[in-house]
């Protein structure tokens, strides 16, 4: 393969917490000319047995959709699946660049970090006899900072109803010590906003409403800006009609129809919750106050 040509078009999807970026993400990289980062490549990500064992890995993974049987459930519980592989981005970016909590908004990788990030994911698509690099990052979506290493990359943001967001959020263990009480994304507030959300901070339903309207204005001024390639989705469209919204996925990366794809589809149980029915009329309207629906 030539490894000029191995990281061409990389898909980058990208979107807010809780908001189906996993879930779509997840269903699509079981395309089979997808390569993309797991535990293992997090943990080793310059193990040329990892990158080559991948490619098992994947044709097991993709194997186990097609086995009705309880051998084919309990291998899809333990196939590997789709990582963010912080670790990785972490450890080979400067110390202002924060893939944790950062928006890194407005920041460009150096020619050493588009060098060193290049030449290993370059080496994971070769060895993993793959054609396409595709990646998934959840919060802000840093998209000037991977632009700058991935120029022609296909971006797919994927939205969700931000009171179901919302309510979706706060129901977690992790927004209970992250965001619930706190300013958990940095680095693309202003001195006003800071202020605004001073005000806030004691009312968690507002509060983590104007951390997702941060999120998703800034995805929206960056795209603008970059003028990127970019397919914009709603989760409830997915949910409403999953084989077309997959479709037209495939269709913007330009990848072809996938058997394994389709199978994925039929084997997860797609649906959606209305959480808005869930919450206080009160919290609702706070939540669009802060976030409006777009």
């Amino acid at each position: 393969m030539n490894r000029a040509s191995t990281l061409k078009q990389p898909l980058i999807f990208v979107g807010p917490p809780r908001s189906g970026v996993t879930l779509i993400s997840d269903l699509v990289m079981h395309h089979e000319a997808l390569c993309w980062l797991d535990e293992s490549f997090e943990k080793h990500p310059r193990s040329d047995f990892q990158h080559r064992l991948f490619k098992r890995k994947c044709a097991f993974r993709n194997k186990a959709l097609q086995d009705k049987s309880f051998f084919g459930s309990l291998a899809r519980e333990f196939s590997p699946t789709p990582s963010e592989a912080m670790n990785f981005w972490d450890e080979h970016t400067r110390e202002e660049i924060d893939f944790y909590r950062g928006f890194s908004r407005g920041k460009h990788a150096t020619p050493v970090e588009i060098s060193s990030i290049r030449e290993i994911l370059s080496r994971r698509v070769t060895l993993s006899d793959k054609s396409r690099l595709a990646l998934r990052f959840t919060g802000p979506s840093r998209l000037c900072y991977l632009h700058s290493i991935f120029p022609d990359a296909k971006f797919i943001n994927i939205n969700r109803d931000p009171a179901s967001t919302v309510h979706s959020m706060i129901s977690t263990d992790d927004w209970e010590y992250q965001g619930k009480n706190l300013l958990w994304w940095r680095g693309a507030y202003s001195l006003q906003e800071l202020a605004q959300y001073d005000r806030l901070r004691g009312h968690a339903v507002a509060g983590t409403a104007f951390q997702l309207n941060k999120l998703i204005q800034t995805t929206k001024l960056e795209a603008s800006e970059l003028d990127l390639n970019i397919l914009t989705l709603n989760y409830e469209d997915f949910v409403a009609s999953p084989e077309h919204v997959m479709g037209q996925i495939l269709d913007f990366a330009e990848l072809s129809s996938s058997k394994t794809v389709d199978a994925a589809l039929k084997q997860n149980e797609i649906r959606c919750s209305n959480k808005v029915l869930k919450m206080p009329a009160t919290d609702v309207n706070t939540v669009y106050t802060w976030c409006p629906a777009t």
